[in-house]
């Protein structure tokens, strides 16, 4: 069936009658068929789908290996956990250990060995989510280690899980919090991450797949950390 598609231009004008004006509408209609429509928009858009494909087809990195996302630790969680703590590690002076927590179901893609496109990654990262720096008291790690457990994984950075315990790299017995690095949506909450409720936080502008695009930049070609960081 052919759909017509109608355009309606509406003009104004005012009618002179003897003493006063009175304004009235005229109504006009042209009538396009869809085809002609589409071809239309399609003519009218080409120029901008042309560099949009450039732009996301462009290749930022390569991969010497498959990059999987799988419990309870794998390649790509790895990574992705990686760029996000190696993004901000050197930019910060703090004292307190820095950890990187992010969330397994936030990894919506898997990467084939070879090239990367830019495309690749919002693919991995279509969600705008933002970094957050979380200060997390020591007391409320064994939340995190609860989660884990039941969890079987999540992608994690400076730290691994070990049987019930959670190992995290320079923490001492005088500590009393850590920073917690991890994404706006994980903070308030989400994926039942409720340990990070009511805790002290600092929230970035900083979208996650741009750390994540910037790191695959700067890297060329990715590096990877096969060592598991999840141990039941």
């Amino acid at each position: 069936m052919k759909l017509n598609i109608v355009y309606f231009f509406i003009g104004a004008s005012l009618m002179a009658c003897s003493t006063y004006l009175e304004p009235t509408l005229s109504v006009q209609s042209i009538v396009v068929s869809q085809d002609t429509a589409a071809s239309a928009l399609a003519s009218v858009l080409a120029p901008y789908q042309d560099s949009l494909h450039r732009e996301f087809d462009q290749v930022i990195a390569e991969t010497p290996q498959d990059l999987i996302v799988q419990r309870p630790s794998s390649n790509l969680m790895n990574w992705c956990a990686d760029a996000v703590y190696e993004s901000q590690i050197h930019s910060t002076e703090r004292t307190e250990p820095v950890i990187c927590l992010l969330n397994k179901g936030g990894i919506r893609a898997s990467f084939g060995a070879g090239s990367l496109s830019l495309s690749d990654f919002y693919k991995l990262m279509p969600f705008d989510n933002r970094l957050v720096w979380v200060k997390f008291p020591v007391w409320k790690i064994p939340e995190i280690e609860a989660y884990l457990l039941k969890s079987g994984g999540e992608p994690m950075s400076n730290c691994t899980f070990t049987s019930t315990h959670l190992q995290i790299k320079g923490l001492t017995p005088e500590m009393e919090y850590i920073w917690v690095l991890t994404s706006d949506f994980l903070a308030t909450g989400g994926d039942q991450m409720t340990f990070f409720i009511n805790t002290e936080q600092i929230p970035t502008n900083i979208l996650l797949r741009d750390i994540f695009i910037e790191q695959a930049k700067h890297q060329g070609e990715l590096i990877l950390d096969q060592k598991p960081r999840y141990l039941k």
